[in-house]
């Protein structure tokens, strides 16, 4: 009974992601939150020339007009993992059945036959285009000193799709491939922002803005009348939505007329999932003298689309029509968390004896990315951007048990806008468009540091006797014995707005 029932037991772990409906992720982290920082490659520090100042500077807030915009995002990414081949003798037998391998308690991530995986092993192309459509405004409240703003994105094709992925041989059972672990595979999803600045006085101004997101917490009761039948359970639950949000704080220094320096603080972001689940099966008791209906408890825990603590020190000057600007942003990957609430060093373990095992050479690392953008403005309502960008990878060389695909990143950007008056109206377009390399890289596995599914030191079921089919390194893990990855994004915007 225990074995025919496994998948049920981990049905509340797939109604968890049905509630986890709210957060702030996405590609504007790199992109930047509004067509004009897009058209500088990622988000503004400098300048107060649009919405984006949220994320970018808060404290720039107080430079942008009273305003209501319209924006229209889309994001190609163009990136591919390909696996190589593995060696036939690394495959899970059949005869794996037959092995002590699957008593509980010895190997609780027990593999199947690679023949009976439910998907084949594959390699992994990312190529959907998404598409955003931002609102936002910005008002002054009759003061030249101050500025309150907001700013919401909601993906065109709903408004939330979310995932969660194993980063080991535990994805044989859900996708079998590698994945993109901080670029190019996020989640679509609702984003807030809001934020408001204030100038005490003409050559400084601070500002703070909140980037919303909700923390989800589930209570699962399920009770199975008949263990035989999978498709039938009772089910009470309870949810609670706690709201949570990212801190962004920032400063702006105005020492000369054409000289900005700015310092921009903002904190970890992640959409957090934690819940209970409670099962009971129909005439299962535990063992021993007093009878006793068994109860399982799990529990769940998920942090989706982390982006890390950053600090970011930007310098920029404005001789007459040309601005210039440079931004070295500070990213505190140290601390990271994957989808399944671990650390990577934690994960890479092969044989974990404690719950703070860890391998430290698999740890993600602190980066430090720089950004370089210019404006124009060459004309009556005329100006053009443009930027370049680059963001190094925390992600070690996945030669383990992980599989987190990431690699250095070069950004290029640029941008178009027009001011003109329309029915007494001062209105703003504006089009902009990156294009993201992300570098190849060839990764193989030492096998050394890969779960061996099948261990040497099995023995049959009857009898006790060894397998020699056992000997030797064999593993579902999509990434053995190694893969070949990178590829390029376009991101753009398009967006209107009107002065008030």
């Amino acid at each position: 009974m225990v074995q025919r029932t496994q998948k049920l037991r981990h049905l509340p772990a797939v109604i968890l992601l049905l509630f986890s409906s709210t957060a702030s992720a996405g590609p504007f982290r790199f992109a930047g939150h509004d067509a004009r920082s897009l058209g500088k490659a990622g988000p503004e520090a400098l300048f107060g020339e649009g919405l984006g100042a949220l994320y970018g500077n808060p404290a720039l807030l107080v430079d942008v007009p009273k305003e209501l915009t319209a924006t229209f995002f889309f994001v190609q990414p163009l990136l591919s993992a390909d696996l190589m081949a593995r060696p036939p003798n690394a495959d899970v037998p059949m005869t794996l059945y037959d092995s002590d391998v699957g008593i509980a308690g010895i190997n609780l991530d027990r593999p199947l036959p690679t023949v009976e995986l439910p998907r084949a092993r594959h390699s992994n192309r990312v190529d959907g285009t998404s598409t955003y459509l931002g609102v936002g405004f910005a008002t002054d409240l009759n003061r030249d000193d101050f500025c309150l703003a907001l700013q919401l994105l909601v993906p065109t094709r709903g408004l939330v799709s979310v995932s969660s992925i194993f980063s080991d041989e535990r994805d044989q059972f859900f996708s079998n491939t590698v994945h993109f672990a901080l670029f190019g595979e996020w989640s679509q999803v609702l984003s807030l922002l809001m934020g408001a600045a204030w100038r005490p006085v003409p050559w400084f101004s601070f500002g703070a803005a909140v980037e919303g997101s909700l923390d989800v917490g589930a209570d699962l009761n399920m009770y199975i009348p008949e263990a035989t039948v999978q498709d039938y359970a009772l089910v009470n639950t309870d949810i609670e939505a706690r709201p949570s949000g990212r801190a962004i704080l920032g400063l702006n220094f105005r020492p000369l007329e054409w000289l900005s320096l700015s310092l921009v603080w903002r904190d970890r972001r992640l959409s957090r999932v934690d819940a209970n689940a409670e099962l009971a099966l129909w005439n299962y008791h535990e063992p021993g003298n007093e009878t006793r209906p068994k109860r399982v408890h799990q529990h769940h825990v998920l942090d989706l689309d982390y982006e890390p603590m950053e600090a970011t020190l930007a310098a920029g000057a404005a001789f007459g029509d040309f601005t210039a600007g440079l931004s070295v942003t500070w990213n505190h990957w140290a601390e990271y968390l994957d989808t399944h609430h671990q650390r990577p060093q934690r994960a890479a373990v092969l044989q974990p004896t404690s719950p703070n095992d860890e391998d430290s050479r698999f740890a993600f690392s602190d980066t430090f990315s720089i950004q370089f953008s210019g404006a124009w403005r060459y004309g009556d309502g005329l100006s053009a951007t443009l930027g370049a960008a680059f963001h190094p990878t925390p992600v070690p060389a996945q030669v383990g048990r992980t599989n987190y695909l990431d690699q250095d990143k070069l950004a290029f950007a640029l941008g178009h806008r027009y001011d003109f008056r329309l029915w007494d109206i001062r209105w703003r377009v504006e089009a902009s468009l990156q294009f993201w390399r992300m570098f190849e890289a060839r990764v193989h596995k030492d096998p050394t540091l890969i779960k061996d599914e099948f261990p040497d030191d099995a023995r049959t079921l009857i009898g006790g006797e060894p397998m020699p089919e056992a000997a030797g390194l064999q593993t579902n893990n999509p990434g053995f014995p190694g893969f070949s990855f990178g590829g390029y994004a376009f991101m753009g915007a398009v967006s209107v707005g009107g002065m008030f």
